[in-house]
């Protein structure tokens, strides 16, 4: 009997006389485990997208090994390129369609075939989000347009791997041209963005925005009240403004339009207070064999639009002035209800930063004609004013005006004139 059996006999005889289990010790081991090979797990989440002349790829290199070990060694990971000849460009889709550049192999992957070659990079990679960018050369930036197949294994010190991902794609060729020029300024519709549009273009223009610092002090109070709920998105400049996402892209022109570089477009969601930093790229959609890729031009230079509140309110609409006496209404009697008064209505302005207005007089039968005075210190929150300053059988002219919250003055609305009335 072995050593080991012998261990385990005296522990069951011992375990006879006092009643006890003493066997957990005892059990058979099995078969002896193979040593483990290191070897990182797969890679997950590749993506492949075409900008300008080179493709960037990311992916998530992973923390640990096939036998769920830790990786604690240093991982090199192969980039694999295979430009399948055999797939040319069947159609260039009209600008406006939304395709998704790197999307997963379709049934025609399998002119991918292992082992991941040729590899055209090499580079080190730890775990979690990892990108690297792949620059074609000059025979896969011309014309025509081909389908490339993308790979990427992970290698451990000792040069082992697990395998490769499946393929991702993008498209070779020639990129869009760079959107030159881009400026932009700040209006009461938003931000207007132009540059230079390209002559018989028909590649879409999208616009990439972030969302900066408040531009002024009007947004420090919304902005203080917002800080403790910090996130991907920002609360707009009025109270109960949808918040707007920090990072967002849009495209410029109608979908489908046969002339989508119209050389500008308005972002309309801008909001008052809030600074925005832009890059525009040109973007074209192109299917090859079966797969629907985009290829985007390299990025535009950033611009800085800062949308400051320096747009006065519309003009108030439909004044209306009405002569009657102070306190007919409530059937009075003696001196207050013989009072001249006019009683001024309007449209109450609808945008959402007006706070009131003013109101204006020019008295037509006193010296000064041509002067307007303004009748209300304070401004009036309704749309509606009854002024009790009149004198009898005069005749006036009345304009009013909207304020917003920083203290913008629309311009006067239309004169009406009218005549106090007298008992």
């Amino acid at each position: 009997m072995s050593g080991l059996g012998a261990r385990c006999g005296a522990a069951v005889a011992a375990g006879a006389v006092l009643g006890l289990a003493l066997l957990s010790g005892c059990a058979s081991p099995g078969p002896p485990q193979p040593p483990s090979l290191k070897l990182p797990e797969i890679v997950t989440g590749l993506t492949a997208s075409r900008v300008g002349d080179a493709v960037r790829l990311h992916w998530t290199t992973p923390s640990r090994t096939t036998d769920k070990l830790l990786i604690a060694e240093p991982v090199e990971a192969e980039i694999c390129r295979e430009t399948l000849v055999a797939v040319v460009s069947t159609a260039v889709a009209k600008a406006g369609q939304n395709a998704a550049p790197g999307s997963a192999p379709s049934a025609k992957k399998s002119a991918v075939t292992a082992p991941c070659s040729p590899v055209v990079l090499r580079q080190r990679v730890t775990p979690g989000a990892s990108e690297a960018v792949d620059a074609l050369p000059p025979e896969l930036t011309a014309e025509p347009a081909r389908l490339i197949a993308y790979r990427v294994q992970l290698r451990n010190a000792a040069g082992r791997t697990a395998g490769a991902t499946p393929a991702v794609f993008a498209s070779s060729g020639p990129a869009p041209h760079a959107v030159e020029e881009l400026r932009g300024r700040a209006t009461k519709a938003g931000v207007v963005l132009e540059w230079r549009p390209e002559a018989g273009g028909t590649d879409a223009v999208e616009l990439d925005r972030i969302i900066l610092e408040p531009s002024s002090a009007t947004a420090t109070a919304t902005a203080t009240a917002t800080t403790a709920s910090a996130g991907p998105a920002r609360k707009g400049g009025l109270p109960g403004a949808a918040k707007e996402p920090l990072e967002s892209r849009f495209r410029a022109g109608a979908a489908g339009s046969s002339a989508v570089d119209a050389g500008g477009t308005v972002d309309r969601t801008a909001q008052i207070d809030h600074s925005y930093r832009y890059t525009a790229e040109r973007v074209r959609s192109v299917e090859l064999g079966g797969q629907r890729l985009e290829v985007r031009s390299v990025a535009s230079t950033v611009i800085t639009v800062e949308m400051k509140d320096v747009f006065p309110p519309e003009a108030p609409l439909e004044l209306v002035a009405v002569p009657g006496f102070a306190g007919e209404a409530e059937a009075q009697v003696g001196e207050q209800a013989q009072r001249a008064a006019i009683d001024l209505s309007w449209e109450p302005n609808l945008e959402p930063r007006v706070v009131g207005y003013r109101v204006y007089r020019r008295d037509l039968d006193g010296e000064a004609t041509a002067i307007w005075r303004r009748l209300n210190s304070e401004l009036v929150a309704m749309a509606a004013y009854r002024d009790l300053t009149v004198v009898a059988g005069r005749r006036y002219a009345y304009r009013v005006t909207a304020v917003d919250a920083t203290g913008n003055e629309s311009a006067r609305s239309g004169e009406v004139v009218e005549t106090a009335p007298m008992r």
